[in-house]
């Protein structure tokens, strides 16, 4: 009995290990902003994909690598070209440019709690949309920058499946580190010597 809990000890142990390594913190920086976010349990941050899309992240979960469309989330800052910028304004820039590529889209939105350094926060659901099934943003604000966090389901059962993933486990390990990335910078600078 004692050597059956051993194995079964280790083997939890193992899994664990395993989840811990393919999660990964993911920086964010602009000239004026500096976030984390973690890579979901079981989710690939594809880089490469991102990069094609003028992004630093794009995650989908491992399970869907195979699949030509999948069901993603990412995340991005935008400096404000002015600090009196609105994320109102901001929001209603983007649901304009939404309504462009989906004329028929139904939009719901709700102004979402906060805390400091976020001086502002909306969400946005987008449904019946002709090439998924639904997409979620949620808009954040600080002194300098809005950050948007995104979560595109391609149909009904993975927007089931990975919406509570993209509430605890995506915005739920977002970090605003500041307005100002030099000290990260140059920190990633002196280690990549």
């Amino acid at each position: 009995m004692k050597y059956y809990t051993l194995i079964t000890i280790f083997l939890l142990m193992s899994i664990v290990y395993a989840n811990s390594q393919q999660k990964g913190i993911n920086v964010i920086y602009g000239d004026h902003h500096l976030f984390t976010v973690e890579t979901p349990t079981n989710w690939i941050n594809d880089k490469k994909a991102a990069s094609t899309i003028g992004l630093t992240n794009f995650f989908y979960c491992i399970d869907d690598k195979s699949k030509s469309v999948k069901s993603y989330m990412f995340a991005n800052g935008i400096d404000k070209g002015n600090p009196q910028d609105s994320l109102s304004a901001f929001v209603d820039g983007d649901i304009e440019a939404f309504k462009e590529k989906y004329p028929n889209a139904k939009i719901s939105k709700f102004e979402i709690g906060h805390t400091p350094p976020i001086i502002g926060a909306i969400a946005l659901s987008y449904t019946n949309l002709h090439d998924r099934f639904k997409e979620e943003v949620v808009y954040l604000e600080t002194e300098m920058t809005f950050i948007v966090l995104t979560f595109s389901a391609d149909n009904e059962n993975d927007y089931q499946k990975y919406s509570n993933v993209f509430d605890s486990e995506f915005i739920g390990t977002f970090q605003f580190l500041g307005n100002d990335p030099t000290p990260f910078l140059e920190w990633q600078k002196n280690n990549q010597n």
